[in-house]
């Protein structure tokens, strides 16, 4: 019998890292809150998706210094991620939905309406991601058009608006039309633009993008930025450029365990 594939470098450093997280002490409480989509974060700084998929450190984000953790990216099948209750949640918490490889783009939104029906009565926000094998913007325009409509038709019924973010990978924001591909997004309904710099020609390329996205789309369209933030100076690069919310992914697994505190005071004083 073929047992499961062997876990990628990146993998077991992440995996390390997060039995870290979880078994350490820690009381790193975010200094510069501020609110977006309706959500109170308690800082800048949040957790990216692929880190945390399951949900370990649901209960101390806080006390690790994150302002909000992005659990997934999850699909139809598989393991469920664990979301605290509501009432005893200290940070926004989002999952990050994805749509099965098995599935074609043609059938898209079948995956992502089942991902969004399992988590919208737990989650503070969803993410539509696109993944590795992501469509044209235009196909994904479409789906974030039919999960928009689904999102507000379960916040008729259930009494709750779930905001709705979609990530932007770099190729998509790699032309001159930058700013009509994600005002697209904006217009089918997202309430945020997870913009990745992921494949950026640099730092100062990334920044350029969040400027003129932010700038186009104003402050009611809430920015994050992920990709590429292993630093102070990088998180408040990014923060200037317009990001409301900087995620972090392969920094968080670095055993600079004042990083996120120290990226938090920095945004606080800037």
């Amino acid at each position: 019998m073929h047992g499961p594939p062997p876990l990628t470098p990146r993998a077991l450093r992440t995996r390390g890292a997060l039995a870290r997280l979880t078994s350490a002490r820690a009381d790193r409480r975010p200094a510069a809150p501020m609110r977006a989509m309706g959500l109170e974060f308690p800082g800048h700084v949040g957790l990216a998706a692929g880190f945390d998929r399951h949900g370990r450190l649901r209960e101390k984000a806080l006390a690790l210094g994150f302002a909000a953790v992005e659990l997934g990216t999850w699909t139809v099948g598989a393991r469920r991620a664990l979301l605290p209750s509501p009432v005893s949640r200290l940070v926004p918490c989002g999952v990050s939905l994805g749509r099965r490889p098995a599935t074609p783009w043609s059938r898209a939104e079948e995956d992502y309406a089942a991902a969004m029906h399992a988590f919208h009565g737990e989650a503070d926000y969803l993410t539509l991601n696109p993944g590795r094998d992501r469509p044209p913007p235009e196909r994904f325009v479409g789906v974030a058009g039919e999960m928009a409509r689904l999102r507000d038709g379960l916040a008729l019924r259930r009494g709750r608006a779930l905001p709705l973010v979609v990530k932007l990978p770099s190729a998509w924001l790699a032309g001159d039309d930058r700013v009509r591909v994600a005002a697209r997004f904006v217009e089918a309904g997202a309430d945020g633009l997870l913009v990745s710099a992921e494949g950026a020609a640099s730092s100062a390329a990334a920044c350029m993008v969040l400027a003129e996205l932010s700038k186009a789309l104003g402050r009611d369209v809430c920015m994050m930025s992920v990709g590429g933030i292993a630093s102070v100076r990088e998180a408040l690069a990014r923060v200037r450029a317009g990001a409301q919310l900087v995620q972090l992914h392969r920094a968080a697994g670095t055993r600079d365990s004042g990083l996120v505190a120290r990226i938090d005071r920095a945004v606080a004083m800037a």
